[in-house]
């Protein structure tokens, strides 16, 4: 895999890998985090190989009203960047509910397996 840049804190990181980001909470995040990560998602997807994205859930927070519209908001922008993808590995209840803050135009693959989620982001 080829690692283009990234940023990271204590319980996420984010990097863009061939033509996918990769996004990976291993920890819980604030909502504010959770904005800040969209911004620093931006610059990434502006790079016109990406157009699918992996988001990698291992973390046992729950969702608030707030998480929800920022993974609305992320959605949308990724969509106004040509990232029309989505591969979410998470727990089968945490996919769902992901996938249902996405806009439609969006295709999603849902798993638990990174390895699966990252052979179908390069397809």
């Amino acid at each position: 895999m080829k690692q283009i840049s990234g940023a990271e804190s204590e319980n996420w990181s984010l990097r863009v890998e061939d033509n996918f980001t990769l996004i990976e909470y291993t920890g819980d995040i604030s909502p504010e985090e959770g904005e800040n990560i969209v911004e620093e998602w931006t610059p990434l997807i502006s790079d016109a190989n990406v157009d699918t994205h992996v988001l990698v859930l291992d973390a046992d927070d729950h969702f608030d009203s707030k998480t929800f519209e920022t993974l609305e908001q992320a959605g949308q922008l990724g969509l106004d960047h040509g990232v029309d993808r989505w591969a979410i590995v998470a727990r089968r209840t945490k996919t769902m509910a992901i996938g249902s803050q996405l806009p439609d135009e969006i295709e999603t693959h849902t798993t638990q397996d990174r390895e699966d989620a990252f052979e179908w982001a390069r397809q």
